[in-house]
């Protein structure tokens, strides 16, 4: 499952093949639409998705063969998420991103709904750095400089399918959210990389 957040928070929730149908969600790489051989429409009734049963599950919701190895994206997700507010300051968010050494964050409203992403380029933009110091910035907000809408992925979604995600729209990282508009991992290139070289029998085809 996949799902597009806003400034207003979740206006979608469904499938991959669902999302390249989305209007406003347009691919950036001319790849074909994914065919319908596999297709994540529905999740398991269990969040409990580190069972086995809940792998058997998502294995025959989407019709995979039992033999056919399966990874999915709470494999790989790094945990928790450090996250932001759509209030604060772009100089509080470029220290974070420092002390973390991480490139992008996950935005939240009051609400603690997720709205969007962040990332460092965005900010070193705005900001004037003399001696590796703050001397100006030139807006106010996480708000005025995040990126929405944002894709997510379920934790149980394959992540072949969340690489083609990435890779379609030219994404360095995507979010993991679960049913309850919750942020609960981060996928980013590197973390996909690392599946691809450890993983034994994962190939990207989807």
């Amino acid at each position: 499952m996949f799902a597009v957040y806003n400034e207003q928070g979740r206006t979608f929730r469904s499938s991959l093949e669902d999302l390249y149908l989305l209007k406003g969600i347009k691919q950036i790489k001319g790849l074909k639409p994914v065919t319908p051989s596999i297709s994540d429409e529905k999740e398991p009734a269990s969040q409990s998705y580190s069972t086995n049963e809940a792998i058997r599950a998502y294995k025959e919701m989407i019709k995979a063969k039992q033999e056919e190895i399966i990874y999915h994206a709470y494999q790989i997700m790094k945990r928790p998420v450090v996250t932001v507010l759509d209030t604060s300051p772009i100089i509080d968010c470029y220290r974070l991103l420092e002390e973390k050494r991480i490139r992008q964050l996950p935005v939240m409203n009051a609400l603690n709904s997720p709205v969007g992403l962040i990332g460092k380029e965005k900010i070193l933009e705005k900001l004037i750095i003399e001696d590796n110091v703050i001397q100006e910035a030139k807006a106010a907000s996480v708000r005025e400089l995040m990126d929405y809408p944002m894709i997510t992925a379920d934790p149980l979604s394959d992540i072949r399918r969340v690489a083609k995600i990435m890779y379609d729209h030219d994404l360095n990282c995507i979010p993991i959210t679960n049913e309850a508009d919750m942020f609960v991992g981060i996928i980013t290139r590197t973390d996909l990389i690392f599946a691809v070289s450890n993983f034994p029998g994962l190939t990207l085809r989807a």
